[in-house]
Formats: C-alpha cells, structure tokens, sequence
C-alpha cells in the first residue's frame, strides 16, 4: 500500500515567519488563547512597523484558528490601528462586527472612534462620530462622549453647519456640568464662544470664552491663544479696541509660536481690525499681509476672509489717494479669481458686493448695478452649496441613525432567538423530565394517579427559571381537599384515596395540556400554570370547585362531605421557587379559613 500523506498538524502550520523567529522565546509554545495574547502584546511594544504588522497578523489567525472571536476582534482592531487606508478600514469594520455580536460596547466605540480617524471623506466621518456618541452614551462612558462631542461641535463647524456645531458643543458643555469634568470641556466652551462671534453677538461669547481662558490660563496651548483671541474680538465687536488689542497681543506670540496657521491668521485679522479702529493703518496693513502668506496654500475660506477685509481696509483708505483705490479694486479682483479657484460663493459674492460699493462711491452707477447683479446670482450658488451641504449632513446622520437602528434590530433579533433556543432547551429538558416519567412510576403519585411531589417541584423549577429569564407570568396554585366525616359502612382510607383519585382527574380535566398537576401533600395538589397571570388561572380553578361541589361519590349523604380550598399566587417579584410554594401553601390556608370550597388570590 501506498503512503497515506497526514494533514499538517495546526502547530506546523501557526509557526512564526523566519523574520519574526526572534520573538518565540517570548511566546508560550502552545498554541492557545495565551499565545494569541502574548503576540497581541508583542505587537504593542515599539518594534518596527513591518513586525508589528506580523504579529497582529499571526495573531489574528491562531486567533481564529481556535474559534475565538473575541481574540480574533481584538487583533483586527490592532491592526486596524496599524494600518492605514482600505486596509485599516477593512480590519477596523471587521472587528467591530464580531464585537457587536460579543454584545462588547467599549469595544465598539474603539472601533467607531478608530473609524472616524481613518476615513477621508468629511460627510463619512461624521456618521462615525455620531455613532461614537451614542455607543458612548449607551456604554456609558460619559468623558468618552464628551470628548466625541466636542469633536462632533468642530467637524460639524468645518462643514458649515453651526447650529449642529452648537448643539454638540452644548452637549458637551452639559455632560463636564454633570461629572465635574470641566477642564475636559474646554472645546465645548472655546466652539460655543466663536460660534457667537461669528453669529455677530460678542456679548454672549464672552462667557464661555472667559471660563475657557481660566482653564487654559498658562497653558501656552492652542486652547490659550484661541481663549485670548475669541475675547479680544469680543471686546473688538464692543467696540473697545484697547482691552481687544491686550488680549489680541497676548494671544498672538502663542499661536505664532505653536505653528497654527489658521489660528495666527484669524488672530492677525483680529489685530489688524484693531488697528484700524485706532487710527494705525499702516500696521494694519502690515498684519493682513502677513495673514494672507499664512493661509494661501492651505487655507481657502481663511484666505478669502482676509482678502475681503484687505480689500475692505485699503477702500477705507481711498479719500488718501486714487492708488488705494486701485488696489482695493485689484484685491477684489484677486478674491474673484481666488473664490472661483477654489469654488467658494460665499467669497466671490463678498466680492461682488465690495467692488459694487467701491463703483457708487466712485459715482460709477452703471458698474454699481452689474456688480449688485452678480453678487446676487453669487448668493443663490451660497444658497445652493449651503443647501447641498445641509443635504450631505442630514444624509450623512440619517445613515447613522439608520445603522445605529439595524444594530439594535440584530441585537434584539439575536436576543429573541438566544431566548428561543434557550425556551426550547427548557421544553425539552421538561420533555425529557416527562418521558422519565413514564419510564419511571417514582415520578407518578399511586395513591392519586397524579404526578408526584418531586416530579411537580421540578418542573417548577423548570418553569420558574423559564419565566425569570423571558420575563413572562407563571401562576402557581395549592388545592387543598378536606374530607369531613368518611362513610362507615367500609375502609375509610379506601374512601380517601378514591376521594384523592378523583379530586385529580378533575384537575387535570379542567386545565390545560400545558400545565401541570401534581401531589403536593397528603390532602393537597399543586397545579402550575406557565406563563399564565393569577387572574387567568382562576378560572379552571374555579369550574374544579364547581365540579367538586357537584360530584357524585356514590355514597349516600356524602354530597357535602367533600370540598376544597385554592390557594393562587402569581411569581410577581417573588424570589425562587420555595418562596413561590410557601406563599401559594398559605393562600390555601387563607381560602380554607373563609369557609370550604373558596379560592383565595394573593394581590
């Protein structure tokens, strides 16, 4: 015969590259969960890239080797931060699929929160971080949502939406209220403070960008310049150009200092705004030059911004000579092609209406009129890019609230069949405790022909656990039978027993298949009624009365002589199954006190 070849054996076929032979002595040698561990942390460590890369990657694979999703997601997210583009992309969403289904919350925000940094399209970022703020919230991690709050109020400001902006940065304003995290609210307040200024009302920026300088008082942070700054084109607007031009100076060194162009830009056009008001032009002059060499390459709607108010400053000079004049036209001129460049209405219509102002103060109606005719076919292209943009955030959100819908849909799809299955674990194990019955005459009472005491309590049990789990009513009911004088003309246990026979066929013929009738004590069945409420179950319970009260006993004057007594308690809040039997046994108590053939429910 032949050689029969064996398949490779898992060991073989997990053993490290020969790049990465170095790091066994650092492993365990098995191939198990700890291995998988260990290559995880490996790849924490500040290796090489490449290695790093490798090792999540083999990590991942023994990972799912094992069948372990809860590793084989942690090392997809590994390398979802190790890697970049599609590729990251890919891990990252891989990973939050199995934690979803792993019911890991934390985890799923990592990944959202990994997501978002990945992602370069601004529209698809902003789903992710709404996602991130509700995995937060539903984690529960109050610092986390904030922090994707406060980054929420930014993106949404990048995009233009500033009445979003606002509502997240108020979010987040509320949440460091909440939990004593103020210093963590710093964004929120800085956003909320020149989100008024650019709405025009410095007096109500001036509060949160007040507590946002105590924060970040002696920092020389970002967070710093933007505080001084937002309050000194406060006080600008308030027209106070001497405390503007203390903060506006303070601020300046710090933002030239952090290499934040865009930030040094807005504060340049902020102090040459200053010393404009105080009669200094050439300064101003001066500064908006240099505003403008910062945000050229990089910066349109900043750059655009300056060139408006160069041109702005310059038409203020025009009474000084014809030549200011000229260049305030030509920067407008610069502006048009700029905005055109880079596709910004809002700037080419800025543009339109200076020059317009620059042709009535020079008597040029005519010229006047187109420039007003264009500014106006300017504003309905801003109309439509801000419409477009609303459209793109409200898609952009829907789609998160959509995915964040379907989710919690799988959750509960996935919740009602784990509760399926484990209801039809429990019927079969109850199946299964009934065929040994049958096998078994220890689970049948002989004296009665119902089932027996140990038989009844288990199913109970069965029941009870079932009903805790699915949150659904069980109704558990004692008769109790009271046989007042026993005939004399034969044995008195004969009787009794034939009374107990009975008294159990009758039971059994007023409930249902479902529910389930057994001895309980000497003169008492249990009768359990799953997923029934008390008030239902009184029912059956009460035509038993009637039929007992009815019953022929073929003794004569025994008509009376027999009757019972119900005690129904439902399982409410009750807390395990002795408690269940002992409130049900003194209900039965209570009813028998009232008087025969009366039913008692526990309210």
């Amino acid at each position: 015969m032949g050689h029969v070849p064996h398949p490779p054996r898992l060991d073989v076929l997990m053993d490290l590259p020969a790049h990465l032979h170095p790091f066994e002595a650092l492993l365990p040698q098995e191939h198990s969960p700890a291995r998988v561990d260990a290559l995880l942390e490996l790849s924490a460590h500040p290796h090489p890239l490449l290695e790093q890369v490798a090792l999540a990657e083999q990590a991942r694979a023994l990972a799912a080797s094992l069948n372990d999703p809860a590793r084989t997601a942690r090392a997809e997210l590994r390398l979802g931060h190790l890697l970049s583009g599609p590729e990251g992309l890919a891990q990252v969403r891989s990973a939050a699929r199995r934690f979803e289904q792993l019911r890991d919350v934390d985890q799923e925000l990592a990944c959202a929160l990994r997501e978002a940094a990945l992602l370069d399209d601004p529209h698809a970022q902003l789903g992710a971080l709404l996602r991130a703020a509700e995995l937060a919230e539903e984690a529960g991690q109050a610092l986390t949502e904030l922090d994707v709050q406060v980054r929420l109020g930014e993106h949404l400001r990048a995009l233009g939406r500033a009445g979003r902006a606002a509502g997240a940065f108020t979010r987040a304003a509320e949440l460091a209220e909440a939990h004593d995290a103020r210093v963590q609210a710093t964004g929120a307040l800085l956003g909320l403070g020149e989100l008024h200024l650019d709405d025009g009302h410095p007096q109500a920026a001036l509060e949160p960008l007040r507590a946002a300088g105590h924060l970040t008082r002696g920092e020389g942070t970002a967070g710093q310049a933007r505080a001084l700054g937002g309050l000194g084109r406060a006080h600008a607007a308030q027209g106070d150009p001497e405390r503007a031009a203390r903060f506006l100076d303070a601020a300046l060194p710090l933002a030239e200092r952090l290499g934040e162009p865009a930030l040094h830009a807005t504060l340049l056009d902020a102090r040459a705004g200053v010393h404009g008001a105080q009669g200094q032009p050439q300064e101003a002059h001066a500064l908006l030059r240099r505003s403008l060499a910062l945000t050229e390459q990089s910066r349109p709607d900043e750059h655009g911004r300056t060139l408006l108010a160069l041109a702005a400053h310059l038409a203020g000079q025009g009474d000084t000579g014809q030549d200011q004049t000229a260049q305030a036209r030509d920067t407008l001129g610069w502006a048009l092609r700029y905005g055109l460049e880079h596709d910004r209405p809002g700037l080419i219509a800025g543009a339109h209406l200076a020059l317009a102002d620059l042709a009535e103060t020079q008597q040029d109606m005519a010229e006047a009129a187109a420039q007003l005719r264009a500014w106006a076919a300017s504003l309905d292209g801003q109309r439509r890019r801000d419409a477009d943009r609303e459209a793109q955030v409200q898609a952009a959100a829907h789609a998160a609230r959509e995915a964040l819908a379907c989710r919690a849909a799988r959750r509960e799809t996935l919740h009602l069949i784990e509760g399926s299955v484990q209801d039809a674990s429990t019927r079969l194990a109850a199946m299964q405790v009934m065929l040994e019955r049958w096998r078994s005459t220890s689970m049948l009472d002989t004296e009665s022909g119902a089932h027996s005491r140990p038989f009844g309590l288990e199913v109970l049990a069965l029941h009870f656990n079932r009903c805790v789990r699915l949150r659904a009513p069980l109704t558990l009911a004692i008769v109790g039978v009271e046989v007042q004088a026993p005939p004399t003309d034969g044995p008195a246990d004969l009787f009794t027993s034939n009374v107990l026979s009975a008294v159990a066929r009758v039971l059994e013929g007023q409930v249902r298949t479902m529910d389930t009738v057994a001895r309980f004590d000497r003169f008492k069945f249990m009768v359990i009624f799953p997923e029934t409420l008390p008030d239902a179950a009184t029912h059956p319970l009460e035509r038993v009365i009637d039929a007992v009260q009815g019953y022929d006993w073929g003794v004569p004057g025994m008509q009376d002589a027999v009757s019972v007594a119900v005690g129904v308690v439902g399982r409410g809040f009750v807390q395990g199954v002795n408690l269940l039997v002992d409130a049900a046994d003194a209900e039965q108590y209570r009813a028998r006190r009232q008087g025969p053939n009366t039913l008692s429910v526990a309210r």
